[in-house]
């Protein structure tokens, strides 16, 4: 898809996520221009378009994806809408970006990815931590043989929560996993970049706050290339913190910090010699995810987390939790 015009956006969702990261993410990318808002409630959109200077809001998804108005869709509704927003918005013939997780079971992650196909569109999954420079820098340096052959792979993902979640992400029906939807999936899908496919995964979840949904997850994971990895999540920590080691047989990659809004550092520790920083540049992961999908969607062949991602991602979690369909 070539044109001479940014690719125009509608969102949907306005709260939270939408509010703090996707809308404030278009001033950054002159390729893409937010036109169209949707909410549940018609007094939340018109407020957003307000403060964010769009010309489009309703409280009808239907009626924003329908709109000759808009080209792409980013949906970062509630997790059980994903799958209904997403599909409604492919068959309407707009490229979607659509947050994690992807859909709430496989059969319906896998729907979507045979809809956008069948519609010949884009179907991109929210994963911001593919997007992180150092991160980007950490899976060349792996590729081009820094450390040797990988060995093991960690990542741990904390972030503190007051008290159970009091919203949809509470309930199974609503959300279906806790912490492994909101945080895990980014890190799982990271280890997937980095390291490779996976080959088997187990997993055990706790539940501390009260919620149905888990808010301590750990994952033990056998890559496709021999290697083996582990997975701990958890939003009850005390201290928050972000770590991702991939340790090969010739050195070791280590991040720290680089959740998607934060400011992290990144070093590689080979063998022999001293320790190199390889943090580069830090920016928002929200604006370069933005800026990406929507090069993909202007006709760029570059790399990004797609609906093939996304589906093998629930893939995994249902694997690992024992929640299968």
């Amino acid at each position: 898809m070539i044109t001479d015009r940014p690719i125009r956006w509608g969102l949907v969702g306005t709260n939270g996520y939408a509010r703090r990261a996707c809308a404030p993410s278009f001033a950054e990318v002159p390729s893409a221009q937010l036109v169209a808002v949707a909410s549940s409630r018609a007094e939340s959109a018109q407020a957003f378009a307000r403060d964010f200077d769009v010309d489009l809001a309703t409280d009808d998804v239907g009626a924003l994806v329908a709109s000759d108005a808009i080209d792409a869709v980013w949906i970062a509704s509630p997790s059980h809408m994903h799958a209904e927003h997403g599909r409604a918005a492919l068959l309407a013939g707009k490229h979607v970006l659509l947050e994690k997780p992807l859909a709430l079971d496989l059969d319906e992650a896998r729907d979507l990815v045979s809809c956008a196909e069948k519609q010949g569109l884009i179907l991109a999954t929210g994963y911001q931590a593919r997007y992180v420079p150092a991160h980007l820098r950490m899976r060349d340096l792996i590729t081009s043989g820094a450390i040797g052959d990988v060995v093991v792979a960690r990542s741990f993902y904390g972030m503190h929560r007051v008290g159970p979640p009091r919203t949809w992400r509470a309930e199974r029906s609503t959300a279906r996993w806790g912490t492994l939807a909101d945080i895990g999936t980014h890190h799982l899908d990271l280890l997937r970049m980095l390291v490779g496919e996976v080959d088997s995964i187990s997993g055990f979840t706790a539940y501390r706050t009260g919620g149905e949904t888990e808010d301590a997850a750990a994952a033990s994971l056998r890559f496709v290339g021999g290697a083996l990895g582990s997975l701990t999540v958890s939003s009850v920590v005390g201290r928050p913190d972000v770590v991702v080691e991939v340790v090969g047989t010739e050195g070791s990659l280590v991040s720290r910090g680089m959740s998607p809004a934060g400011q992290g550092t990144a070093v590689h520790l080979p063998a022999d010699g001293p320790a190199e920083d390889i943090t580069g540049s830090t920016p928002l992961a929200f604006v370069s995810q933005l800026a990406t999908v929507t090069d993909v969607i202007l006709g760029a062949d570059v790399a990004y987390a797609s609906g093939d991602d996304g589906a093998r991602n629930v893939e995994l979690l249902e694997t690992m939790t024992g929640l299968e369909g």
